[in-house]
């Protein structure tokens, strides 16, 4: 009796403990089931040629007023901005070089074929250059196809991929924020109207938050219905999200100005963006840094197309320089209404024979000249000159060197004195000089020959007239000589005349 009340005793506790885990197991099923689990990693590669603005505009999304500009593969992140959330994700950014060349290469580090459905692609131009728009784009969705190829994704995998990305892009529906409350989380969203507590997948787009109808089983291939598809979209489709951003779009009325583009040309310009745009699938956006334009709207639809957080901006065609248009939004038959304002211009119009690359003008840029050095004795030589001419400014290249002229006297001259004077070629002694320094070197040239006539004088009893012109200082000298002969002559004839008288 006694081991089967002390048994008996033990029952209750046992069951009483069992109970108590019971209860504890339940309450930590509910907590696991309702608590948040962390988003999957996201990557978000940007592609665009240099200047035209990716770093800037990855650093607006990010909130830095500084952006750093790198060079070859540049990685970033954005925060995620979840109130309801303390762990909130961080997207991966991947920035390539603006050269193809050298991105070819580094593009197998941001697309890889375990991420690849987890990967957005980004292609942004310039508006600054809107005749290389196309261009651009095409030549870098060119690179991402090619590296597809080289990813040799499975071939069923691949092709539900782009299922479920035609699924999306089919089912967009325009948001209506008067019949739909959305509360958003990082990985789930409620839909107040009709659907409480229903979790959205990740491949649910706008589609659904917009039309409040999701189906739980959405990713059962019986519920996707794909439907036939018009001519010229998803013709390329890659099976990922693509977002064409035109940066700087602020500059359209500069080019209007400039390069008188009108509506007609923009009109242009957007049809083909547009059809561009369908064959892909991909979303189009006008941005402008500097002017705020459509920084905020690409945001939210970066995260909405990563994390499913809701998105409720409808498409934008009103301003030609901030549009948006949503993936799944177009068809051919919205863009072929822009072929209503083209009125000199066809849709069959080559788009480089629209938007023609004005040609720039630069001056020529000759070859540097090879200078070769002087030898040093001409140089010498020359300062020489120089110098020589500094110190006598009154004598010439010319006269630098005297010329001596000799004259013979056989007159009376036993021991051949030579007279040397020194002859001016190329201008007289009797012209004035007009510096003094000319003065001073006429007057000692005359004293000089002065000198020599006076010996010669006084060896032959009679004047000798040099070669040359006589400087002023020896004309004077000889016409004095010449007025006292003169008188003498007179003087001797007049007592001449006296005598015979």
């Amino acid at each position: 009796m006694t081991k089967q009340t002390v048994v008996d005793e033990s029952l209750p506790s046992v069951d009483s403990t069992d109970e108590k885990q019971g209860i504890w197991a339940s309450i930590l099923r509910d907590v696991k089931s309702s608590t948040k689990k962390a988003p999957a990693t996201k990557s978000l590669v940007v592609l665009g040629d240099n200047e035209s603005g990716r770093t800037t505009l990855v650093a607006k999304l990010q909130g830095n007023e500084d952006p750093k500009r790198g060079a070859g593969l540049e990685y970033h992140y954005i925060d995620v901005r979840d109130d309801d959330r303390d762990d909130t994700p961080k997207l991966g950014v991947w920035i390539l070089d603006g050269d193809v060349t050298c991105s070819s290469p580094l593009l197998k580090f941001a697309i890889k074929s375990d991420t690849y459905e987890d990967t957005i692609l980004m292609l942004v131009a310039n508006m600054t250059q809107p005749w290389s728009l196309l261009t651009t784009l095409k030549k870098w969705i060119t690179l991402v196809e090619e590296h597809i190829d080289k990813l040799q994704l499975d071939s069923t995998h691949l092709h539900e991929i782009r299922d479920r990305f035609q699924y999306d892009f089919q089912h967009y529906t325009e948001p209506n924020d008067t019949s739909i409350m959305i509360t958003s989380s990082s990985s789930s969203t409620t839909i107040k109207s009709g659907i409480i507590g229903g979790r959205i997948p990740s491949s649910v787009s706008s589609v659904s938050l917009a039309s409040g109808t999701t189906s739980t089983n959405i990713n059962n291939s019986e519920e996707q219905i794909i439907l036939p598809l018009p001519e010229g979209v998803l013709t390329k489709s890659l099976g990922i999200p693509v977002i064409v951003v035109i940066t700087k779009c602020d500059a359209m009325s500069t080019l209007e100005k400039e390069n008188d583009y009108k509506d007609e040309q923009f009109d242009f310009m957007q049809y083909h963006l547009r059809k561009f745009c369908l064959e892909y699938g991909a979303a189009l956006f006008f941005t402008s840094v500097k002017e705020k334009k459509n920084i905020d709207k690409l945001y939210k639809y970066i995260l909405h197309k990563c994390y499913g957080y809701p998105f409720i901006s409808p498409a934008a065609i009103v301003e030609r320089d901030a549009i948006f248009i949503p993936s799944g939004w177009d068809n051919p038959k919205k863009v072929d209404i822009l072929l209503e304002n083209l009125h000199r211009l066809k849709s069959t119009d080559n788009y480089s024979d629209v938007f023609v690359k004005p040609i720039v003008r630069r001056p020529l840029q000759r070859d540097n000249e090879i200078i070769t050095a002087e030898d040093d004795q001409e140089f010498l030589s020359r300062l020489q000159l120089t110098l020589n001419r500094a110190a006598s400014p009154g004598r010439t290249e010319e006269n630098a060197t005297p010329v001596l002229t000799r004259n013979v006297m056989t007159s009376g001259v036993s021991s051949g004195m030579i007279s040397q004077t020194p002859s001016m070629p190329g201008r007289s002694r009797n012209q004035p000089t007009t510096s003094s320094g000319g003065t001073s070197a006429a007057a000692n040239e005359g004293a000089l020959a002065n000198f020599f006539n006076s010996l010669l004088t006084r060896k032959s009893g009679g004047p000798v007239t040099p070669t040359n012109a006589s400087s002023p200082v020896t004309q004077r000298q000889n016409n004095d000589n010449t007025g006292v002969d003169s008188t003498l002559t007179a003087n001797q004839n007049s007592q001449k005349q006296q005598e015979q008288s």
